[in-house]
């Protein structure tokens, strides 16, 4: 029988007591009283090993519950890192093409000048040699004015 039943038959026994006139105290009959006594007594240990088993139970469930929070919180943790890695990653990568971009464009800017000096040196050497052609022409028609018979001076298509 469990705790509560022979608690309940004790209410039950008071309850059914002869009270005593002007004293407030109860007649019971002794030997119902110690009987169920008895049997608490011996439904106590029951009692003690079944909420020591739940007890047991719930410890176990307890700690079963922390490791699997406990997980949870290790898988939780690692996906945060590995996406906080991801996005360290992505923004690493951003900002190596902005670099490689800012460096081409350098070159690109560089090259550009660079072949900007060179057309404008070989223009300047051509416009040099030009001159000196130019000036090779010139003399050249003096020479044929001056030797020309008759002081007749060729036309020059100028």
């Amino acid at each position: 029988m469990d705790i509560s039943s022979l608690i309940n038959r004790l209410d039950t026994l008071l309850q059914h007591s002869v009270r005593v006139p002007a004293s407030g105290r109860l007649l019971i009959e002794e030997a119902a009283v110690r009987q169920i006594l008895a049997e608490m007594r011996a439904a106590v240990p029951d009692e003690v090993r079944m909420g020591q088993r739940i007890a047991g139970e719930r410890e176990k469930i307890l700690a079963d519950a922390r490791a699997q929070a406990h997980r949870i919180l290790e898988e939780a943790h690692a996906q945060a890192m590995s996406r906080v890695d991801d996005q360290g990653m992505v923004q690493a990568a951003r900002e190596r093409a902005r670099s490689i971009i800012a460096e081409a464009e350098q070159r690109a800017s560089a090259l550009q000048a660079q072949a900007n000096q060179y057309i404008l040196t070989q223009l300047n050497n051509l416009e040099q040699r030009l001159q000196r052609v130019l000036r090779e022409l010139q003399a050249g028609q003096r020479v044929l004015t001056q030797e020309a018979p008759g002081g007749d001076q060729p036309k020059t298509g100028r």
